[in-house]
C-alpha cells in the first residue's frame, strides 16, 4: 500500500473510531501509527476524504466522515463529485459574485472542488462554514461563471437576484 493511500485509510479508520476535536487530536492518532503528517497535510487530506466538523450530543465539534462519503475510492472523480452535489444546498447570483450555500462545514470542501476544476472565469473562492464565495475575473464574463457553475453543479438550485 502506497503511503498516501495507507495514510487515508488510518485517517478514515480513526475518524469512524474516535473522537478527533482539532488537526492536532488528528496529527496525534496518527502519530500513534507511525504516521508523521504536517496540519497543511492534515487539511488537505480532510477536504480530499470529505470529512466535517459535526455537532456532537454534548455540545462539542469533532471531525466525521460526511455520510455519503465513498470512502473507497476517494480521489476518484465519481466520488468528489458525489459528495460535492450532496453538500451544495443551493446557489445564489447577485450580479457580482456568487454564493454557494451547503451542509454544515462544506464550506472549506466545495472551495477545493471548486479551486480544483480550474474554470478559466474564476479568479477565486474564499470558503467558510457551511459557504463559498466565488468571485469571477470580471463582471465581463459573470454570465460565463454562471454557465461553468451551473455545469460543476447541475443539481444544485441556481438562484439569481439580477
Amino acid at each position: 500500500m502506497s503511503k498516501p493511500t495507507h495514510t487515508r485509510a488510518a485517517l478514515e479508520d480513526i475518524l469512524t473510531t474516535r473522537i478527533c476535536r482539532s488537526h492536532e487530536d488528528i496529527q496525534r492518532e496518527l502519530a500513534k501509527r507511525s504516521i508523521t503528517i504536517t496540519q497543511a497535510s492534515i487539511s488537505r487530506a480532510l477536504t480530499r476524504i470529505g470529512a466535517v466538523k459535526t455537532h456532537l450530543p454534548d455540545g462539542t465539534i469533532a471531525y466525521r466522515l460526511h455520510k455519503g462519503t465513498v470512502t473507497h475510492r476517494p480521489n476518484s472523480p465519481l466520488s468528489r463529485n458525489s459528495v460535492a452535489h450532496y453538500m451544495a444546498e443551493r446557489i445564489i447570483a447577485n450580479g457580482t459574485v456568487f454564493v454557494i450555500l451547503g451542509k454544515p462545514d462544506s464550506g472549506r470542501f466545495l472551495g477545493t472542488y471548486v479551486d480544483d476544476a480550474a474554470l478559466p472565469s474564476v479568479a477565486g473562492t474564499i470558503a467558510g462554514g457551511n459557504t463559498l464565495l466565488v468571485i469571477p475575473f470580471s463582471h465581463k464574463n459573470y454570465a460565463k461563471t454562471a454557465t461553468d457553475l451551473q455545469g460543476l453543479f447541475p443539481q444544485t438550485p441556481f438562484t439569481s437576484n439580477t
